[in-house]
């Protein structure tokens, strides 16, 4: 089964940098604090060592990603809110699905630069040092149901990655019933308003200085760094706060 591909609109504009110190979280909950990020915003710390995802990513692109590309969004829209009282109080998901209200001047930067910082904040916490963790049971049986086996939500997941070239992001979503779908959004759209469970960068940062234009050889990489501890306890925030949908 390979799910449709969904495309949403995006922004493509220089990355505007801010000096200054970050603020850094010691522990991020997975996705929690996506959804409920208010201004200013933090660039958290990773939840492993640089070094701890080789040899599938090696230190330099870890480290690369994170301290440069990830804290220079963080510091653009930071930058970008500072003259804006009001709306450094909306949490950042909420600034996203409703571009109409922000005003013309910042629309595509806050787009650009809190989509990335949306998307960057998923994205590392989806991945952990390789283990052999499996999904746990209320996930397993929801990608049985959706996709049919791992296998072929595994198939799925390297087709959506690799069908289009374009950079953005590879998506396993929830909705408000439990029920999985994968999404492709380019550039730094998110997926917003689906819950997200696991986030796939597919940027060229994300795996240049490990794979160089090599993204087939850093999806097979990063398949197994999942972490399907974090994507189950995600799911089951989902499952619990739903009644679990019917088999076919």
């Amino acid at each position: 089964m390979i799910p449709h591909l969904l495309f949403t609109a995006h922004f493509a504009l220089p990355i505007i940098f801010c000096q200054g110190e970050h603020i850094l979280k010691p522990k991020l909950l997975f996705g929690k604090d996506a959804l409920s990020m208010t201004f200013p915003y933090p660039l958290p710390r990773l939840p492993y060592s640089t070094g701890a995802l080789e040899p599938n990513l090696n230190r330099a692109t870890i480290m690369t990603h994170h301290d440069k590309i990830f804290a220079s969004h963080a510091d653009a829209l930071n930058c970008t809110l500072q003259p804006y009282p009001a709306l450094q109080k909306q949490p950042l998901p909420q600034l996203l699905l409703h571009p109409d209200r922000l005003p013309c001047a910042i629309r595509e930067d806050v787009l650009e630069h809190g989509g990335a910082v949306y998307n960057h904040t998923l994205y590392f916490p989806s991945l952990a040092p390789a283990r052999s963790t499996r999904p746990g049971a209320a996930l397993a049986g929801a990608i049985d149901r959706c996709f049919g086996s791992m296998e072929d939500f595994l198939r799925a997941l390297r087709h959506l990655s690799l069908s289009d070239q374009r950079e953005g992001y590879t998506w396993l979503l929830s909705d408000r019933c439990g029920r999985l779908r994968l999404l492709f959004t380019p550039g730094q759209a998110t997926a917003l308003p689906l819950f997200p469970l696991l986030c796939l960068d597919l940027y060229r940062h994300a795996y240049a200085l490990t794979y160089g234009n090599d993204r087939t050889a850093y999806v097979e990489a990063a398949l197994p760094l999942i972490n399907w501890e974090a994507l189950s306890q995600r799911y089951k925030t989902v499952y619990t706060a739903q009644p679990p949908f019917p088999n076919p």
